[in-house]
């Protein structure tokens, strides 16, 4: 009669595989998820919010002031079904030679967190170069001018202000700047 091997012994494999595997799979899953929890990880954490004068120094650049309009006239534009375009400006002023860069600037509804990217070429405006959705790269040899951001933003008619616009500039130690917009 053969001898019986118990459970432990005939899962020996497996139970190995499994106390290195568990272990990884918690570390890595929790490793992938809380890194973006400290500074060095690209994903901004600290909002600048403006001052009395509703500007913002951050960056080598002042950001500011803010305005921000409901657009009612929308003839000639694609825009969907039961939507409202919010029309937000921003002044940008470098300090430098160099002006400023930054990602595309977003619209967040405060109440929800629900976020809006810049539509300018989905509802049929034109690039133009007067009126960038994003921050104006300085070419080598030019200085840096003051400039207007112009976003145009497309939001369902169920969107309720106050919004924030929230601007990433690049190399800014994990700020952001954040405006308090209410159309």
């Amino acid at each position: 009669m053969a001898e019986r091997r118990g459970w432990w012994r005939g899962n020996a494999v497996a139970l190995c595989a499994l106390a290195v595997l568990l272990p990884a799979a918690v570390g890595g899953t929790a490793w992938w998820e809380w890194k973006y929890a400290y500074p060095d990880s690209g994903r901004p954490l600290w909002a600048v919010e403006p001052g009395k004068s509703g500007t913002v120094e951050l960056e080598g650049a002042v950001w500011g002031p803010v305005r921000a309009k409901v657009l009612t006239d929308t003839s000639g534009l694609t825009m969907p079904d039961d939507a409202t375009l919010i029309g937000v400006t921003v002044q940008v002023t470098p300090l430098g030679e160099k002006g400023p860069t930054c990602w595309a600037p977003q619209l967040i509804e405060q109440s929800t967190g629900r976020a809006w990217q810049s539509v300018r070429g989905q509802i049929g405006l034109l690039w133009d170069q007067e009126e960038p959705e994003d921050c104006v790269p300085t070419l080598e040899g030019e200085t840096a001018e003051p400039y207007q951001l112009v976003l145009p933003y497309v939001v369902p008619d169920d969107a309720k202000g106050p919004y924030w616009l929230e601007i990433e500039p690049d190399h800014a130690e994990s700020r952001f700047v954040r405006f308090s917009v209410d159309p």
